[in-house]
Formats: C-alpha cells, structure tokens, sequence
C-alpha cells in the first residue's frame, strides 16, 4: 500500500514524500512523533494524501485508518490486570472487527507472532518485555493492516531478543506483503534494518532516500546533531584522521576486508 504526501503542510514545510509498498522504513529524529502522527491519519488537512492512488478524505478515513496498525512501546499499564484474551478481545471491540470464528483469530493471531494459545490465559502482568511486544503485535494484526509501524521495537530487549523480533517482521513482510515503519531514536537499529530512512530535524525533513545513501550524508548529519550509527562513525572517522580508502558498509566483515585492501 503506497503511499504519497503531495505539498502536505508540515510544520511550516510542504512535505512531498512516497513510502513504497511493501517497504522498511525508518524514521528518525526530533519531529518523529509529529510525522508518525500524520502517517496514522490522526489528524486530516485538506492538501493531498494519498493510499494507493486514493485521496484520504473525511469520508474514507476510517476505511484507511484500519488499514494501519501501530504498535506502541510497551502495554498500557491500565491493561496490566488483564489476562491476553482480555486485552485482545478488547482491540477486537474498540476497532468493531467482525469475525465468523473470534476464537480461532486469536489463536492464529497469536501462532503468527510466534506464542502458544495457552498465551491466551496469562496476564499481562506476568509476561516479559519481549512477550509483551509480541502481543502487541499480535494486537495488531488482528485487523491485518497493510502498513504497519512500530513505536521502538527494540527499547527494553537485549541484542538476541531485538534479532528475534525483526526475523520474524521480515517473515511477516514477505509471506503477507506488508510495509513495516519503525519509528527509533537508535539509528543503529534503522541503519540495520530499514531499506528507507526519513531523518527530521525540529523543523522539517532533512532528508530522505535508501538508509545507507542517507547515512552517506555525514557531515549533514553532524550538523543537524544526528546520532550516527558506530559503524558509519567509525568509515567516517577513519576517512576523514587516518586518510583510509573504505567505504559505508553495514557490515563490519565488510569494513575490514577494506582496510585490508588499503593498507
């Protein structure tokens, strides 16, 4: 599901922008929030959104705002009381989802996100940060959104646990062609990650394109006071005091066959 910002009034900037079909992409920065805000169809302006060659409009907002699913940083704590089947036959109310068998939705809501049906009696309280944004996600896709976006994935897990979790996004984008937004201060994670990267700044979009041509900007970056990924760190710093011919790589394997090549 495309989607395309035409001279969308951002801020004080017109924001003309395409996020693919079927994409990963980052987001990043000091107006994050405020983009994720726009993206989600909270607020509606008349200048020109469009899903899919459709123009959003007041009357087809909420056919497309359950086209998109978000998933937050963390359950509410109001929910922690809540035993699983509670808090997604809740998601089931708010969003008034209909379903010929309720039971085996939740059953195969939850085996798509990796957790067995016994999940469905424990309490939210009692689960681990990592179950917890699985059931999130499992939340989530009981709409089967198109776009999906994730608020932080990796905030609160450890490094196998982060792994764990965008192994099984990625088996979710391509068995159900789904575009996945992750929304992170951690550039790390995006540089990682996402195949498309939006950078903001406080004011507008810095910039925009394929994550490591934009991680390439480095000086920009610095400029606008951008946290670097360390590897990107490292290409520039070795490019700019030690006078080494490497390029930006992702991979750290990568970087050291360069250094061996140039010295």
């Amino acid at each position: 599901m495309e989607i395309i910002f035409k001279d969308y009034p951002f801020l004080n900037n017109k924001l003309n922008l395409t996020i693919s079909s079927n994409s990963l992409v980052g987001v990043t920065g000091p107006l994050k929030e405020e983009f994720i805000a726009t993206l989600s169809l909270i607020n509606l302006k008349k200048e020109a959104i469009f899903i899919s060659d459709n123009k959003v409009t007041k009357e087809n907002i909420k056919v497309f705002r359950k086209r998109i699913g978000i998933v937050s940083k963390d359950i509410a704590l109001i929910y922690y009381s809540y035993t699983v089947k509670e808090f997604l036959l809740q998601e089931i109310r708010t969003k008034e989802l209909n379903f010929t068998d309720t039971a085996k939705k939740l059953k195969d809501s939850l085996k798509i996100v990796g957790l067995p049906i016994s999940f469905l009696s424990m309490h939210i309280r009692n689960l681990s940060t990592l179950e917890r944004k699985l059931i999130l996600l499992a939340k989530v896709l009981l709409s089967n959104p198109n776009i999906i976006i994730l608020d932080e994935p990796s905030l609160g897990i450890d490094l196998l646990n982060e792994k764990r979790i965008m192994r099984l996004l990625l088996k979710i984008q391509e068995k159900y062609q789904k575009t996945l937004i992750f929304s992170t201060n951690d550039t790390n994670y995006l540089y990682k990650y996402s195949k498309q990267t939006l950078i903001f700044t406080d004011k507008t979009l810095l910039v925009s394109g394929p994550t490591e041509e934009v991680f390439q900007n480095v000086e920009l970056l610095k400029e606008n006071k951008i946290s670097l990924p360390p590897i990107v760190e490292f290409s520039y710093l070795a490019k700019k005091e030690k006078k080494v011919k490497i390029d930006y790589h992702k991979d750290i394997r990568d970087i050291i066959k360069d250094i061996y090549k140039h010295i």
